[in-house]
């Protein structure tokens, strides 16, 4: 559902809603002017007062959790993308106990990965596209290269089972990251944000007062209220917009591999 506002810049987005919100405003206020007599609205401005306060504390109560929702989803991936860059990093370090040969292959493999991860994963991630399955392939090539490992000494006893369990925790780390991308706030939950969104704006075109303060009442709630499905739109897609999640940790990785990797360089 609205699914066009993710592509779009956040002050893009931020400006759409509050024109939308504040020119419906300024034509309902008008309508109300002149086909509601202010005596009228006048004598019910405190049972209008009230009904407003409860719409108010309901909708500010559900959009709170849902951005409360969001933030955690938000930090959730964060920690996802960072325990993924430290598997890396931990498959990396471990990889100089193995031999020559095995050691280049192996590093190869993780920086393999990293550049699909960065450079093609993410930016299906950013175009919600569904990931292809070569950064799954690597991690299986990691895993093969340890299975067929010739074990010569006690060192390799515990280096390779070591590194075997890093590899399982490098694909639920990857798993964790791929299931987030997906993660949304439902069309139902949107559905009932924007109803939500007219009732507390609706509301306030009721009141009795004078036109110029009531104008003025009703364009500070739509921006409240657009300022509010702004705030929850940035926050729905932990790999879209400019509040993303990026891929800084693997890039650190990345660099680290690259920088302090002589071995690898020498013979890639």
């Amino acid at each position: 559902m609205l699914e066009f506002l993710f592509h779009l810049s956040d002050v893009t987005v931020f400006a759409l809603l509050s024109i939308i919100f504040i020119i419906f405003s300024i034509i309902a206020i008008l309508l109300i002017k002149r086909h509601v007599p202010l005596k009228l609205r006048y004598k019910d401005n405190a049972t209008i007062g009230i009904t407003s306060s409860l719409i108010s504390i309901i909708y500010g109560v559900l959009a709170g959790l849902m951005a409360l929702y969001q933030i955690n989803n938000l930090n959730y991936t964060a920690d996802a993308v960072q325990q993924e860059a430290n598997g890396v990093a931990n498959l990396y370090r471990s990889s100089h106990w193995l031999q020559t040969d095995s050691r280049v292959n192996f590093q190869k493999t993780l920086l393999n990965y990293l550049g699909v991860v960065i450079n093609k994963e993410w930016v299906q991630m950013q175009n919600a596209e569904s990931i292809t399955s070569e950064g799954e392939m690597l991690i299986d090539k990691l895993n093969e290269e340890l299975i067929k490992y010739n074990m010569s000494n006690e060192k390799d006893k515990i280096i390779i089972p070591n590194l075997l369990d890093e590899i399982r925790h490098l694909y639920d780390a990857r798993e964790a990251r791929i299931k987030m991308s997906k993660a949304k706030l439902s069309s139902e939950i949107w559905i009932v944000m924007l109803i939500g969104t007219v009732l507390i704006i609706g509301i306030n075109f009721l009141f009795g007062m004078n036109f110029y303060l009531h104008l003025i009442n009703v364009i500070s709630v739509a921006l409240m209220a657009s300022a509010t499905l702004f705030l929850l739109i940035t926050l729905d897609r932990p790999f879209q917009g400019e509040f993303m999640v990026g891929p800084d940790a693997l890039e650190s990785v990345q660099n680290y591999i690259l920088k302090h990797g002589t071995q690898l360089e020498r013979n890639g």
